[in-house]
């Protein structure tokens, strides 16, 4: 077990649209910016470059990922932003061409030395970027290779070593923790919390206090979801609609719904937050940004239909980031490596476990089980994002995952015994699917619903060319 990712790093604060193309590049910009303040070469006139690789540079304009890049640089991270937007900060950088540190300043003119190589093919990591500043005659002074992993995390590597990132998973296992849980006759949060304090070095206080800030982010992307309304920003121009749907579910009457009022509603909370994602705004990874809808929508749909204090919620986030860090540890998370299966699938998994422990589910026999079922559905669903924007199929595919969650949680708690295939199994399954997969289908936006869509063979609209000239 000592290898288990935190739930944390799993369940963290995130501003959209993406947490690989996104929030990942802006923590590499943060690391790079730090690695340069401890710079002691030639000073000065050295200048920064950065080159985006694989699906980062096929879908990383509508990802805003060049953008995220320079707001890293400039020393903002998700939680430092505040008022800002990714592009007035961009816009800021492109005035003044430079980037400056405490001790220090580097040439930077983003829309020059920020490369989208799309020719690249042998790397370590479909999401791979190198980071690297060059002197006046363009030698190489200071490098580093990033692979952003999914969900915002980070890895180093070279652009020779082949998927190396990936080759050193940890075997743990849900049949291990499913023992343990009965050995020791202790609940999935507890498990959870000792984890975290053996392993992570968090009290059990701080395990639960960081839960209930995650639970809070949450519920306000719920809020400002079903609050803001207009158009989403790309070339699509597609309008926000959870708060006119939203308000159509209370004014409609049982006769007029073909599903419960409770399924309704999760479904619309989980476009709210995929809505905010979508727009840039604050919203937590689960597993992913881009699935970051499914798991609030359906805890805070299961919350209100119950009357659960938060207290259980915090606690049944502990069971969905347990299920997202055995995905992420058994096989993968980011929509690049292994499609969308990895994303929505994982946090329909996450979700339904979590909602299957609200209502009593046992660890063994029916959480094990609802996490498998919201999961097997979703094998073999590609990444496809129209104009490499997460709006479409992006958004309804978040409505989508937390219906699933509630119907797997259902469905396990009707059914009586140990299911055929482990939620092991299915991680399994995943991994060898995403694997087999063509990269067309992988987050580059050159196959699938993309590629019927009005696109160059680059995957950027036509009328977004010549956006940063």
């Amino acid at each position: 077990m000592a290898s288990l990712p935190s739930v944390f790093d799993v369940l963290k604060p995130a501003v959209g649209p993406s947490s690989s193309h996104t929030l990942g590049p802006m923590r590499a910009g943060q690391v790079f910016r730090r690695r340069l303040e401890s710079y002691t070469g030639p000073q000065p006139g050295g200048r920064i470059q950065v080159t985006l690789c694989g699906s980062l540079a096929h879908t990383g304009k509508g990802h805003l990922t060049d953008r995220a890049v320079v707001a890293g640089l400039a020393g903002f991270g998700p939680d430092t932003l505040q008022d800002r937007t990714l592009h007035e900060i961009y816009q800021d950088v492109c005035e003044v061409g430079m980037i400056a540190t405490a001790s220090n300043w580097f040439v930077f003119h983003p829309q020059e030395d920020i490369v989208f190589d799309r020719e690249t093919e042998s790397l370590p990591h479909p999401n791979t970027m190198r980071f690297a500043l060059l002197d006046l005659h363009d030698k190489v002074q200071l490098s580093t290779v990033f692979l952003s992993l999914g969900g915002g995390s980070l890895a180093e590597g070279e652009l020779s070593r082949i998927d190396e990132a990936e080759g050193d998973k940890p075997q743990v296992s849900a049949r291990e923790i499913i023992e343990c849980c009965r050995t020791h006759r202790i609940l999935l949060p507890e498990f959870v919390i000792d984890v975290e304090r053996e392993i992570h070095g968090r009290s059990p206080d701080a395990v639960l206090e960081e839960a209930g800030r995650i639970w809070e982010r949450m519920r306000g992307a719920i809020a400002d979801g079903l609050r803001n309304t207009g158009v989403l920003p790309g070339p699509l121009k597609l309008d926000r609609r959870a708060a006119a749907m939203y308000a159509r579910l209370r004014e409609a009457g049982p006769a007029t719904r073909m599903v419960s009022e409770e399924t309704s509603r999760a479904a619309i909370y989980a476009i709210a937050v995929a809505e905010e994602n979508a727009d840039g705004g604050r919203v937590v990874t689960a597993p992913t940004c881009g699935a970051a809808g499914v798991v609030p929508a359906c805890l805070r749909a299961t919350q209100e239909a119950l009357g659960l204090p938060d207290g259980s919620i915090h606690e049944a986030l502990l069971v969905a980031g347990l299920i997202g860090a055995l995905a992420m540890a058994k096989a993968s998370i980011a929509g690049a490596l292994v499609g969308c299966q990895g994303e929505i699938g994982v946090a329909s998994a996450m979700a339904a476990a979590a909602v299957c422990h609200l209502l009593g589910g046992s660890v063994e026999d029916q959480i094990d089980r609802a996490a498998e079922t919201a999961l097997e559905h979703y094998l073999g669903l590609t990444c496809d994002p129209v104009a490499g924007l997460v709006q479409v199929p992006c958004i309804e595919r978040n409505a989508a995952g937390a219906v699933s969650a509630l119907n797997a949680a259902s469905l396990a708690l009707m059914s009586g015994g140990r299911d055929r295939v482990g939620f092991d199994a299915t991680l399994e399954a995943m991994r060898q699917t995403g694997m087999d997969m063509p990269s067309r289908y992988k987050e580059t936006s050159l196959g699938g619903l993309a590629a019927i869509s009005d696109l160059d063979s680059d995957g950027i609209p036509d009328d977004w060319r010549g956006l940063d000239e």
